[in-house]
């Protein structure tokens, strides 16, 4: 038998006969590793709770030291489908549409059912809750000048005989195929806007003569786009759209898209102020920029 093997033999013997002993020492340790010295002349083997207590002459052994953990396995294959939960309720009768969500154009409504009882025949329609009266408009607006396509405007009007309260309204963009509204600002309560009187939104590059009430820092589109004005509940109040613009806020037909020219450059407004049709190429007409003033 090799004196390696013997010696271990010989060691497990000593251990096992010795186990209250070696329990009493603490041995093995609470990691459950085993700690003994072996003395390298001759071959004598002690169990000790550290091998720190090991001699110059004797060699340090363990036995139950926990290596380092394996690599991860790779995953395995994906288990069988589960069965299928029960199914929702669903629409189980034409009445059932009633009340749920519709679009129409840019705004949110509800889906409503008329019956007529003598033939049977259904009518639904989605249902838009009335807005305000379109006394508040989008005036004039420009999409830059030459080198600078960030000094542009945005202008309303309050083309009413009274006050406006336009805390919480929106002035939302939209690109030329867009389908979702991006913020230009959003006016903070308080804010009034007394009858004939003109709000102006600038962008981040503008430099007109009339300081900008509000400012926005994304950039409108010069060759199509579109922009709406909504109140505090979200109505769209006025709209407008030029150029390529195909998206919701087109009325009518689109307006020609401004030329950009050396400053102060051009703009789309309306003559008289507040003109509005709800076509948006007979509103809107290009001409020198008022921001702040009358056209």
């Amino acid at each position: 038998m090799p004196t390696r093997r013997w010696i271990l033999v010989c060691a497990l013997v000593v251990m096992a006969c010795a186990g209250v002993a070696l329990a009493e020492a603490g041995i093995p340790g609470p990691d459950g590793v085993i700690h003994a010295c072996r003395k390298i002349d001759g071959g004598r083997l002690r169990a000790v709770a550290s091998t720190s207590h090991c001699r110059a002459s004797e060699r340090r052994l363990k036995w139950g030291v926990q290596g380092p953990a394996g690599a991860v396995g790779a995953t395995g294959a994906q288990g069988p489908v589960g069965p299928q939960g029960p199914a929702g309720r669903g629409i189980e009768s034409f009445e059932d549409l009633e009340g749920l969500g519709c679009t129409l154009g840019a705004n949110s409504g509800t889906i409503e059912i008329d019956f007529d009882v003598a033939t049977g025949a259904a009518q639904i329609r989605c249902v838009v809750p009335a807005g305000p009266p379109a006394l508040v408009r989008i005036n004039e607006f420009s999409t830059g000048v030459e080198g600078a396509l960030t000094d542009e405007f945005v202008e309303i009007v309050n083309a009413g005989a009274t006050s406006v309260d336009l805390s919480g309204w929106k002035l939302v963009y939209r690109s030329a195929a867009g389908t979702s509204d991006v913020s230009l600002g959003t006016l903070p309560d308080g804010t009034m806007l007394a009858a004939g009187a003109f709000l102006l939104f600038g962008g981040s590059g503008y430099a007109g003569a009339h300081p900008a009430d509000r400012s926005f820092s994304t950039s409108i589109a010069s060759t199509g786009g579109g922009i709406g004005l909504r109140d505090a509940a979200g109505i769209l109040a006025d709209s407008v759209a030029w150029g390529t613009a195909t998206n919701a806020f087109v009325e009518g037909t689109v307006a020609t898209a401004p030329t950009i020219a050396a400053a102060p450059g051009k703009s789309d407004g309306r003559h008289p102020d507040g003109h509005d049709t709800d076509v948006n190429s007979a509103d809107f007409a290009e001409g020198d920029p008022t921001p702040g003033g009358a056209n």
